[in-house]
Parts: structure tokens; sequence; C-alpha cells
């Protein structure tokens, strides 16, 4: 419970989930090679990334 008061996680824990959404759509949906597909993928990389950066920053403490 202790981990919840600490917003880097709920925030990483956030973004990494609709990252992984968003990488998984990209691959799923039905424009596969249009640019929703690249934007989709782009967008998951990033939220994904920023996920991981929170979760870095509070190992990091």
């Amino acid at each position: 419970m202790n981990k919840l008061y600490d917003l880097r996680f709920v925030i990483g824990v956030f973004f990494l989930i609709v990252g992984v959404l968003l990488i998984g759509y990209a691959f799923i949906g039905e424009d596969f090679f249009s640019y929703k597909m690249k934007i989709n993928l782009s967008c998951g990389l990033l939220f994904s990334c920023f996920g991981l950066m929170m979760f870095a920053l509070k190992k990091k403490k």
C-alpha cells in the first residue's frame, strides 16, 4: 500500500499500460500501413518510455 502513495509509481503504471495498449492496437488495428498505425506506434513508444522513466526515478530514490 505504501507504493500507491508515491505518485511516480502510479503515473508510471498508467503510462506504461496506455503505451502497451497503443502499441498493441497499432499492430492489431485495421489500418496496418496507414498513418494511424504510425501515430499509435510512436505515441505508444513515447508513453511506454515515459512510464519506464518514472519507474527509474522511483528506483533511484
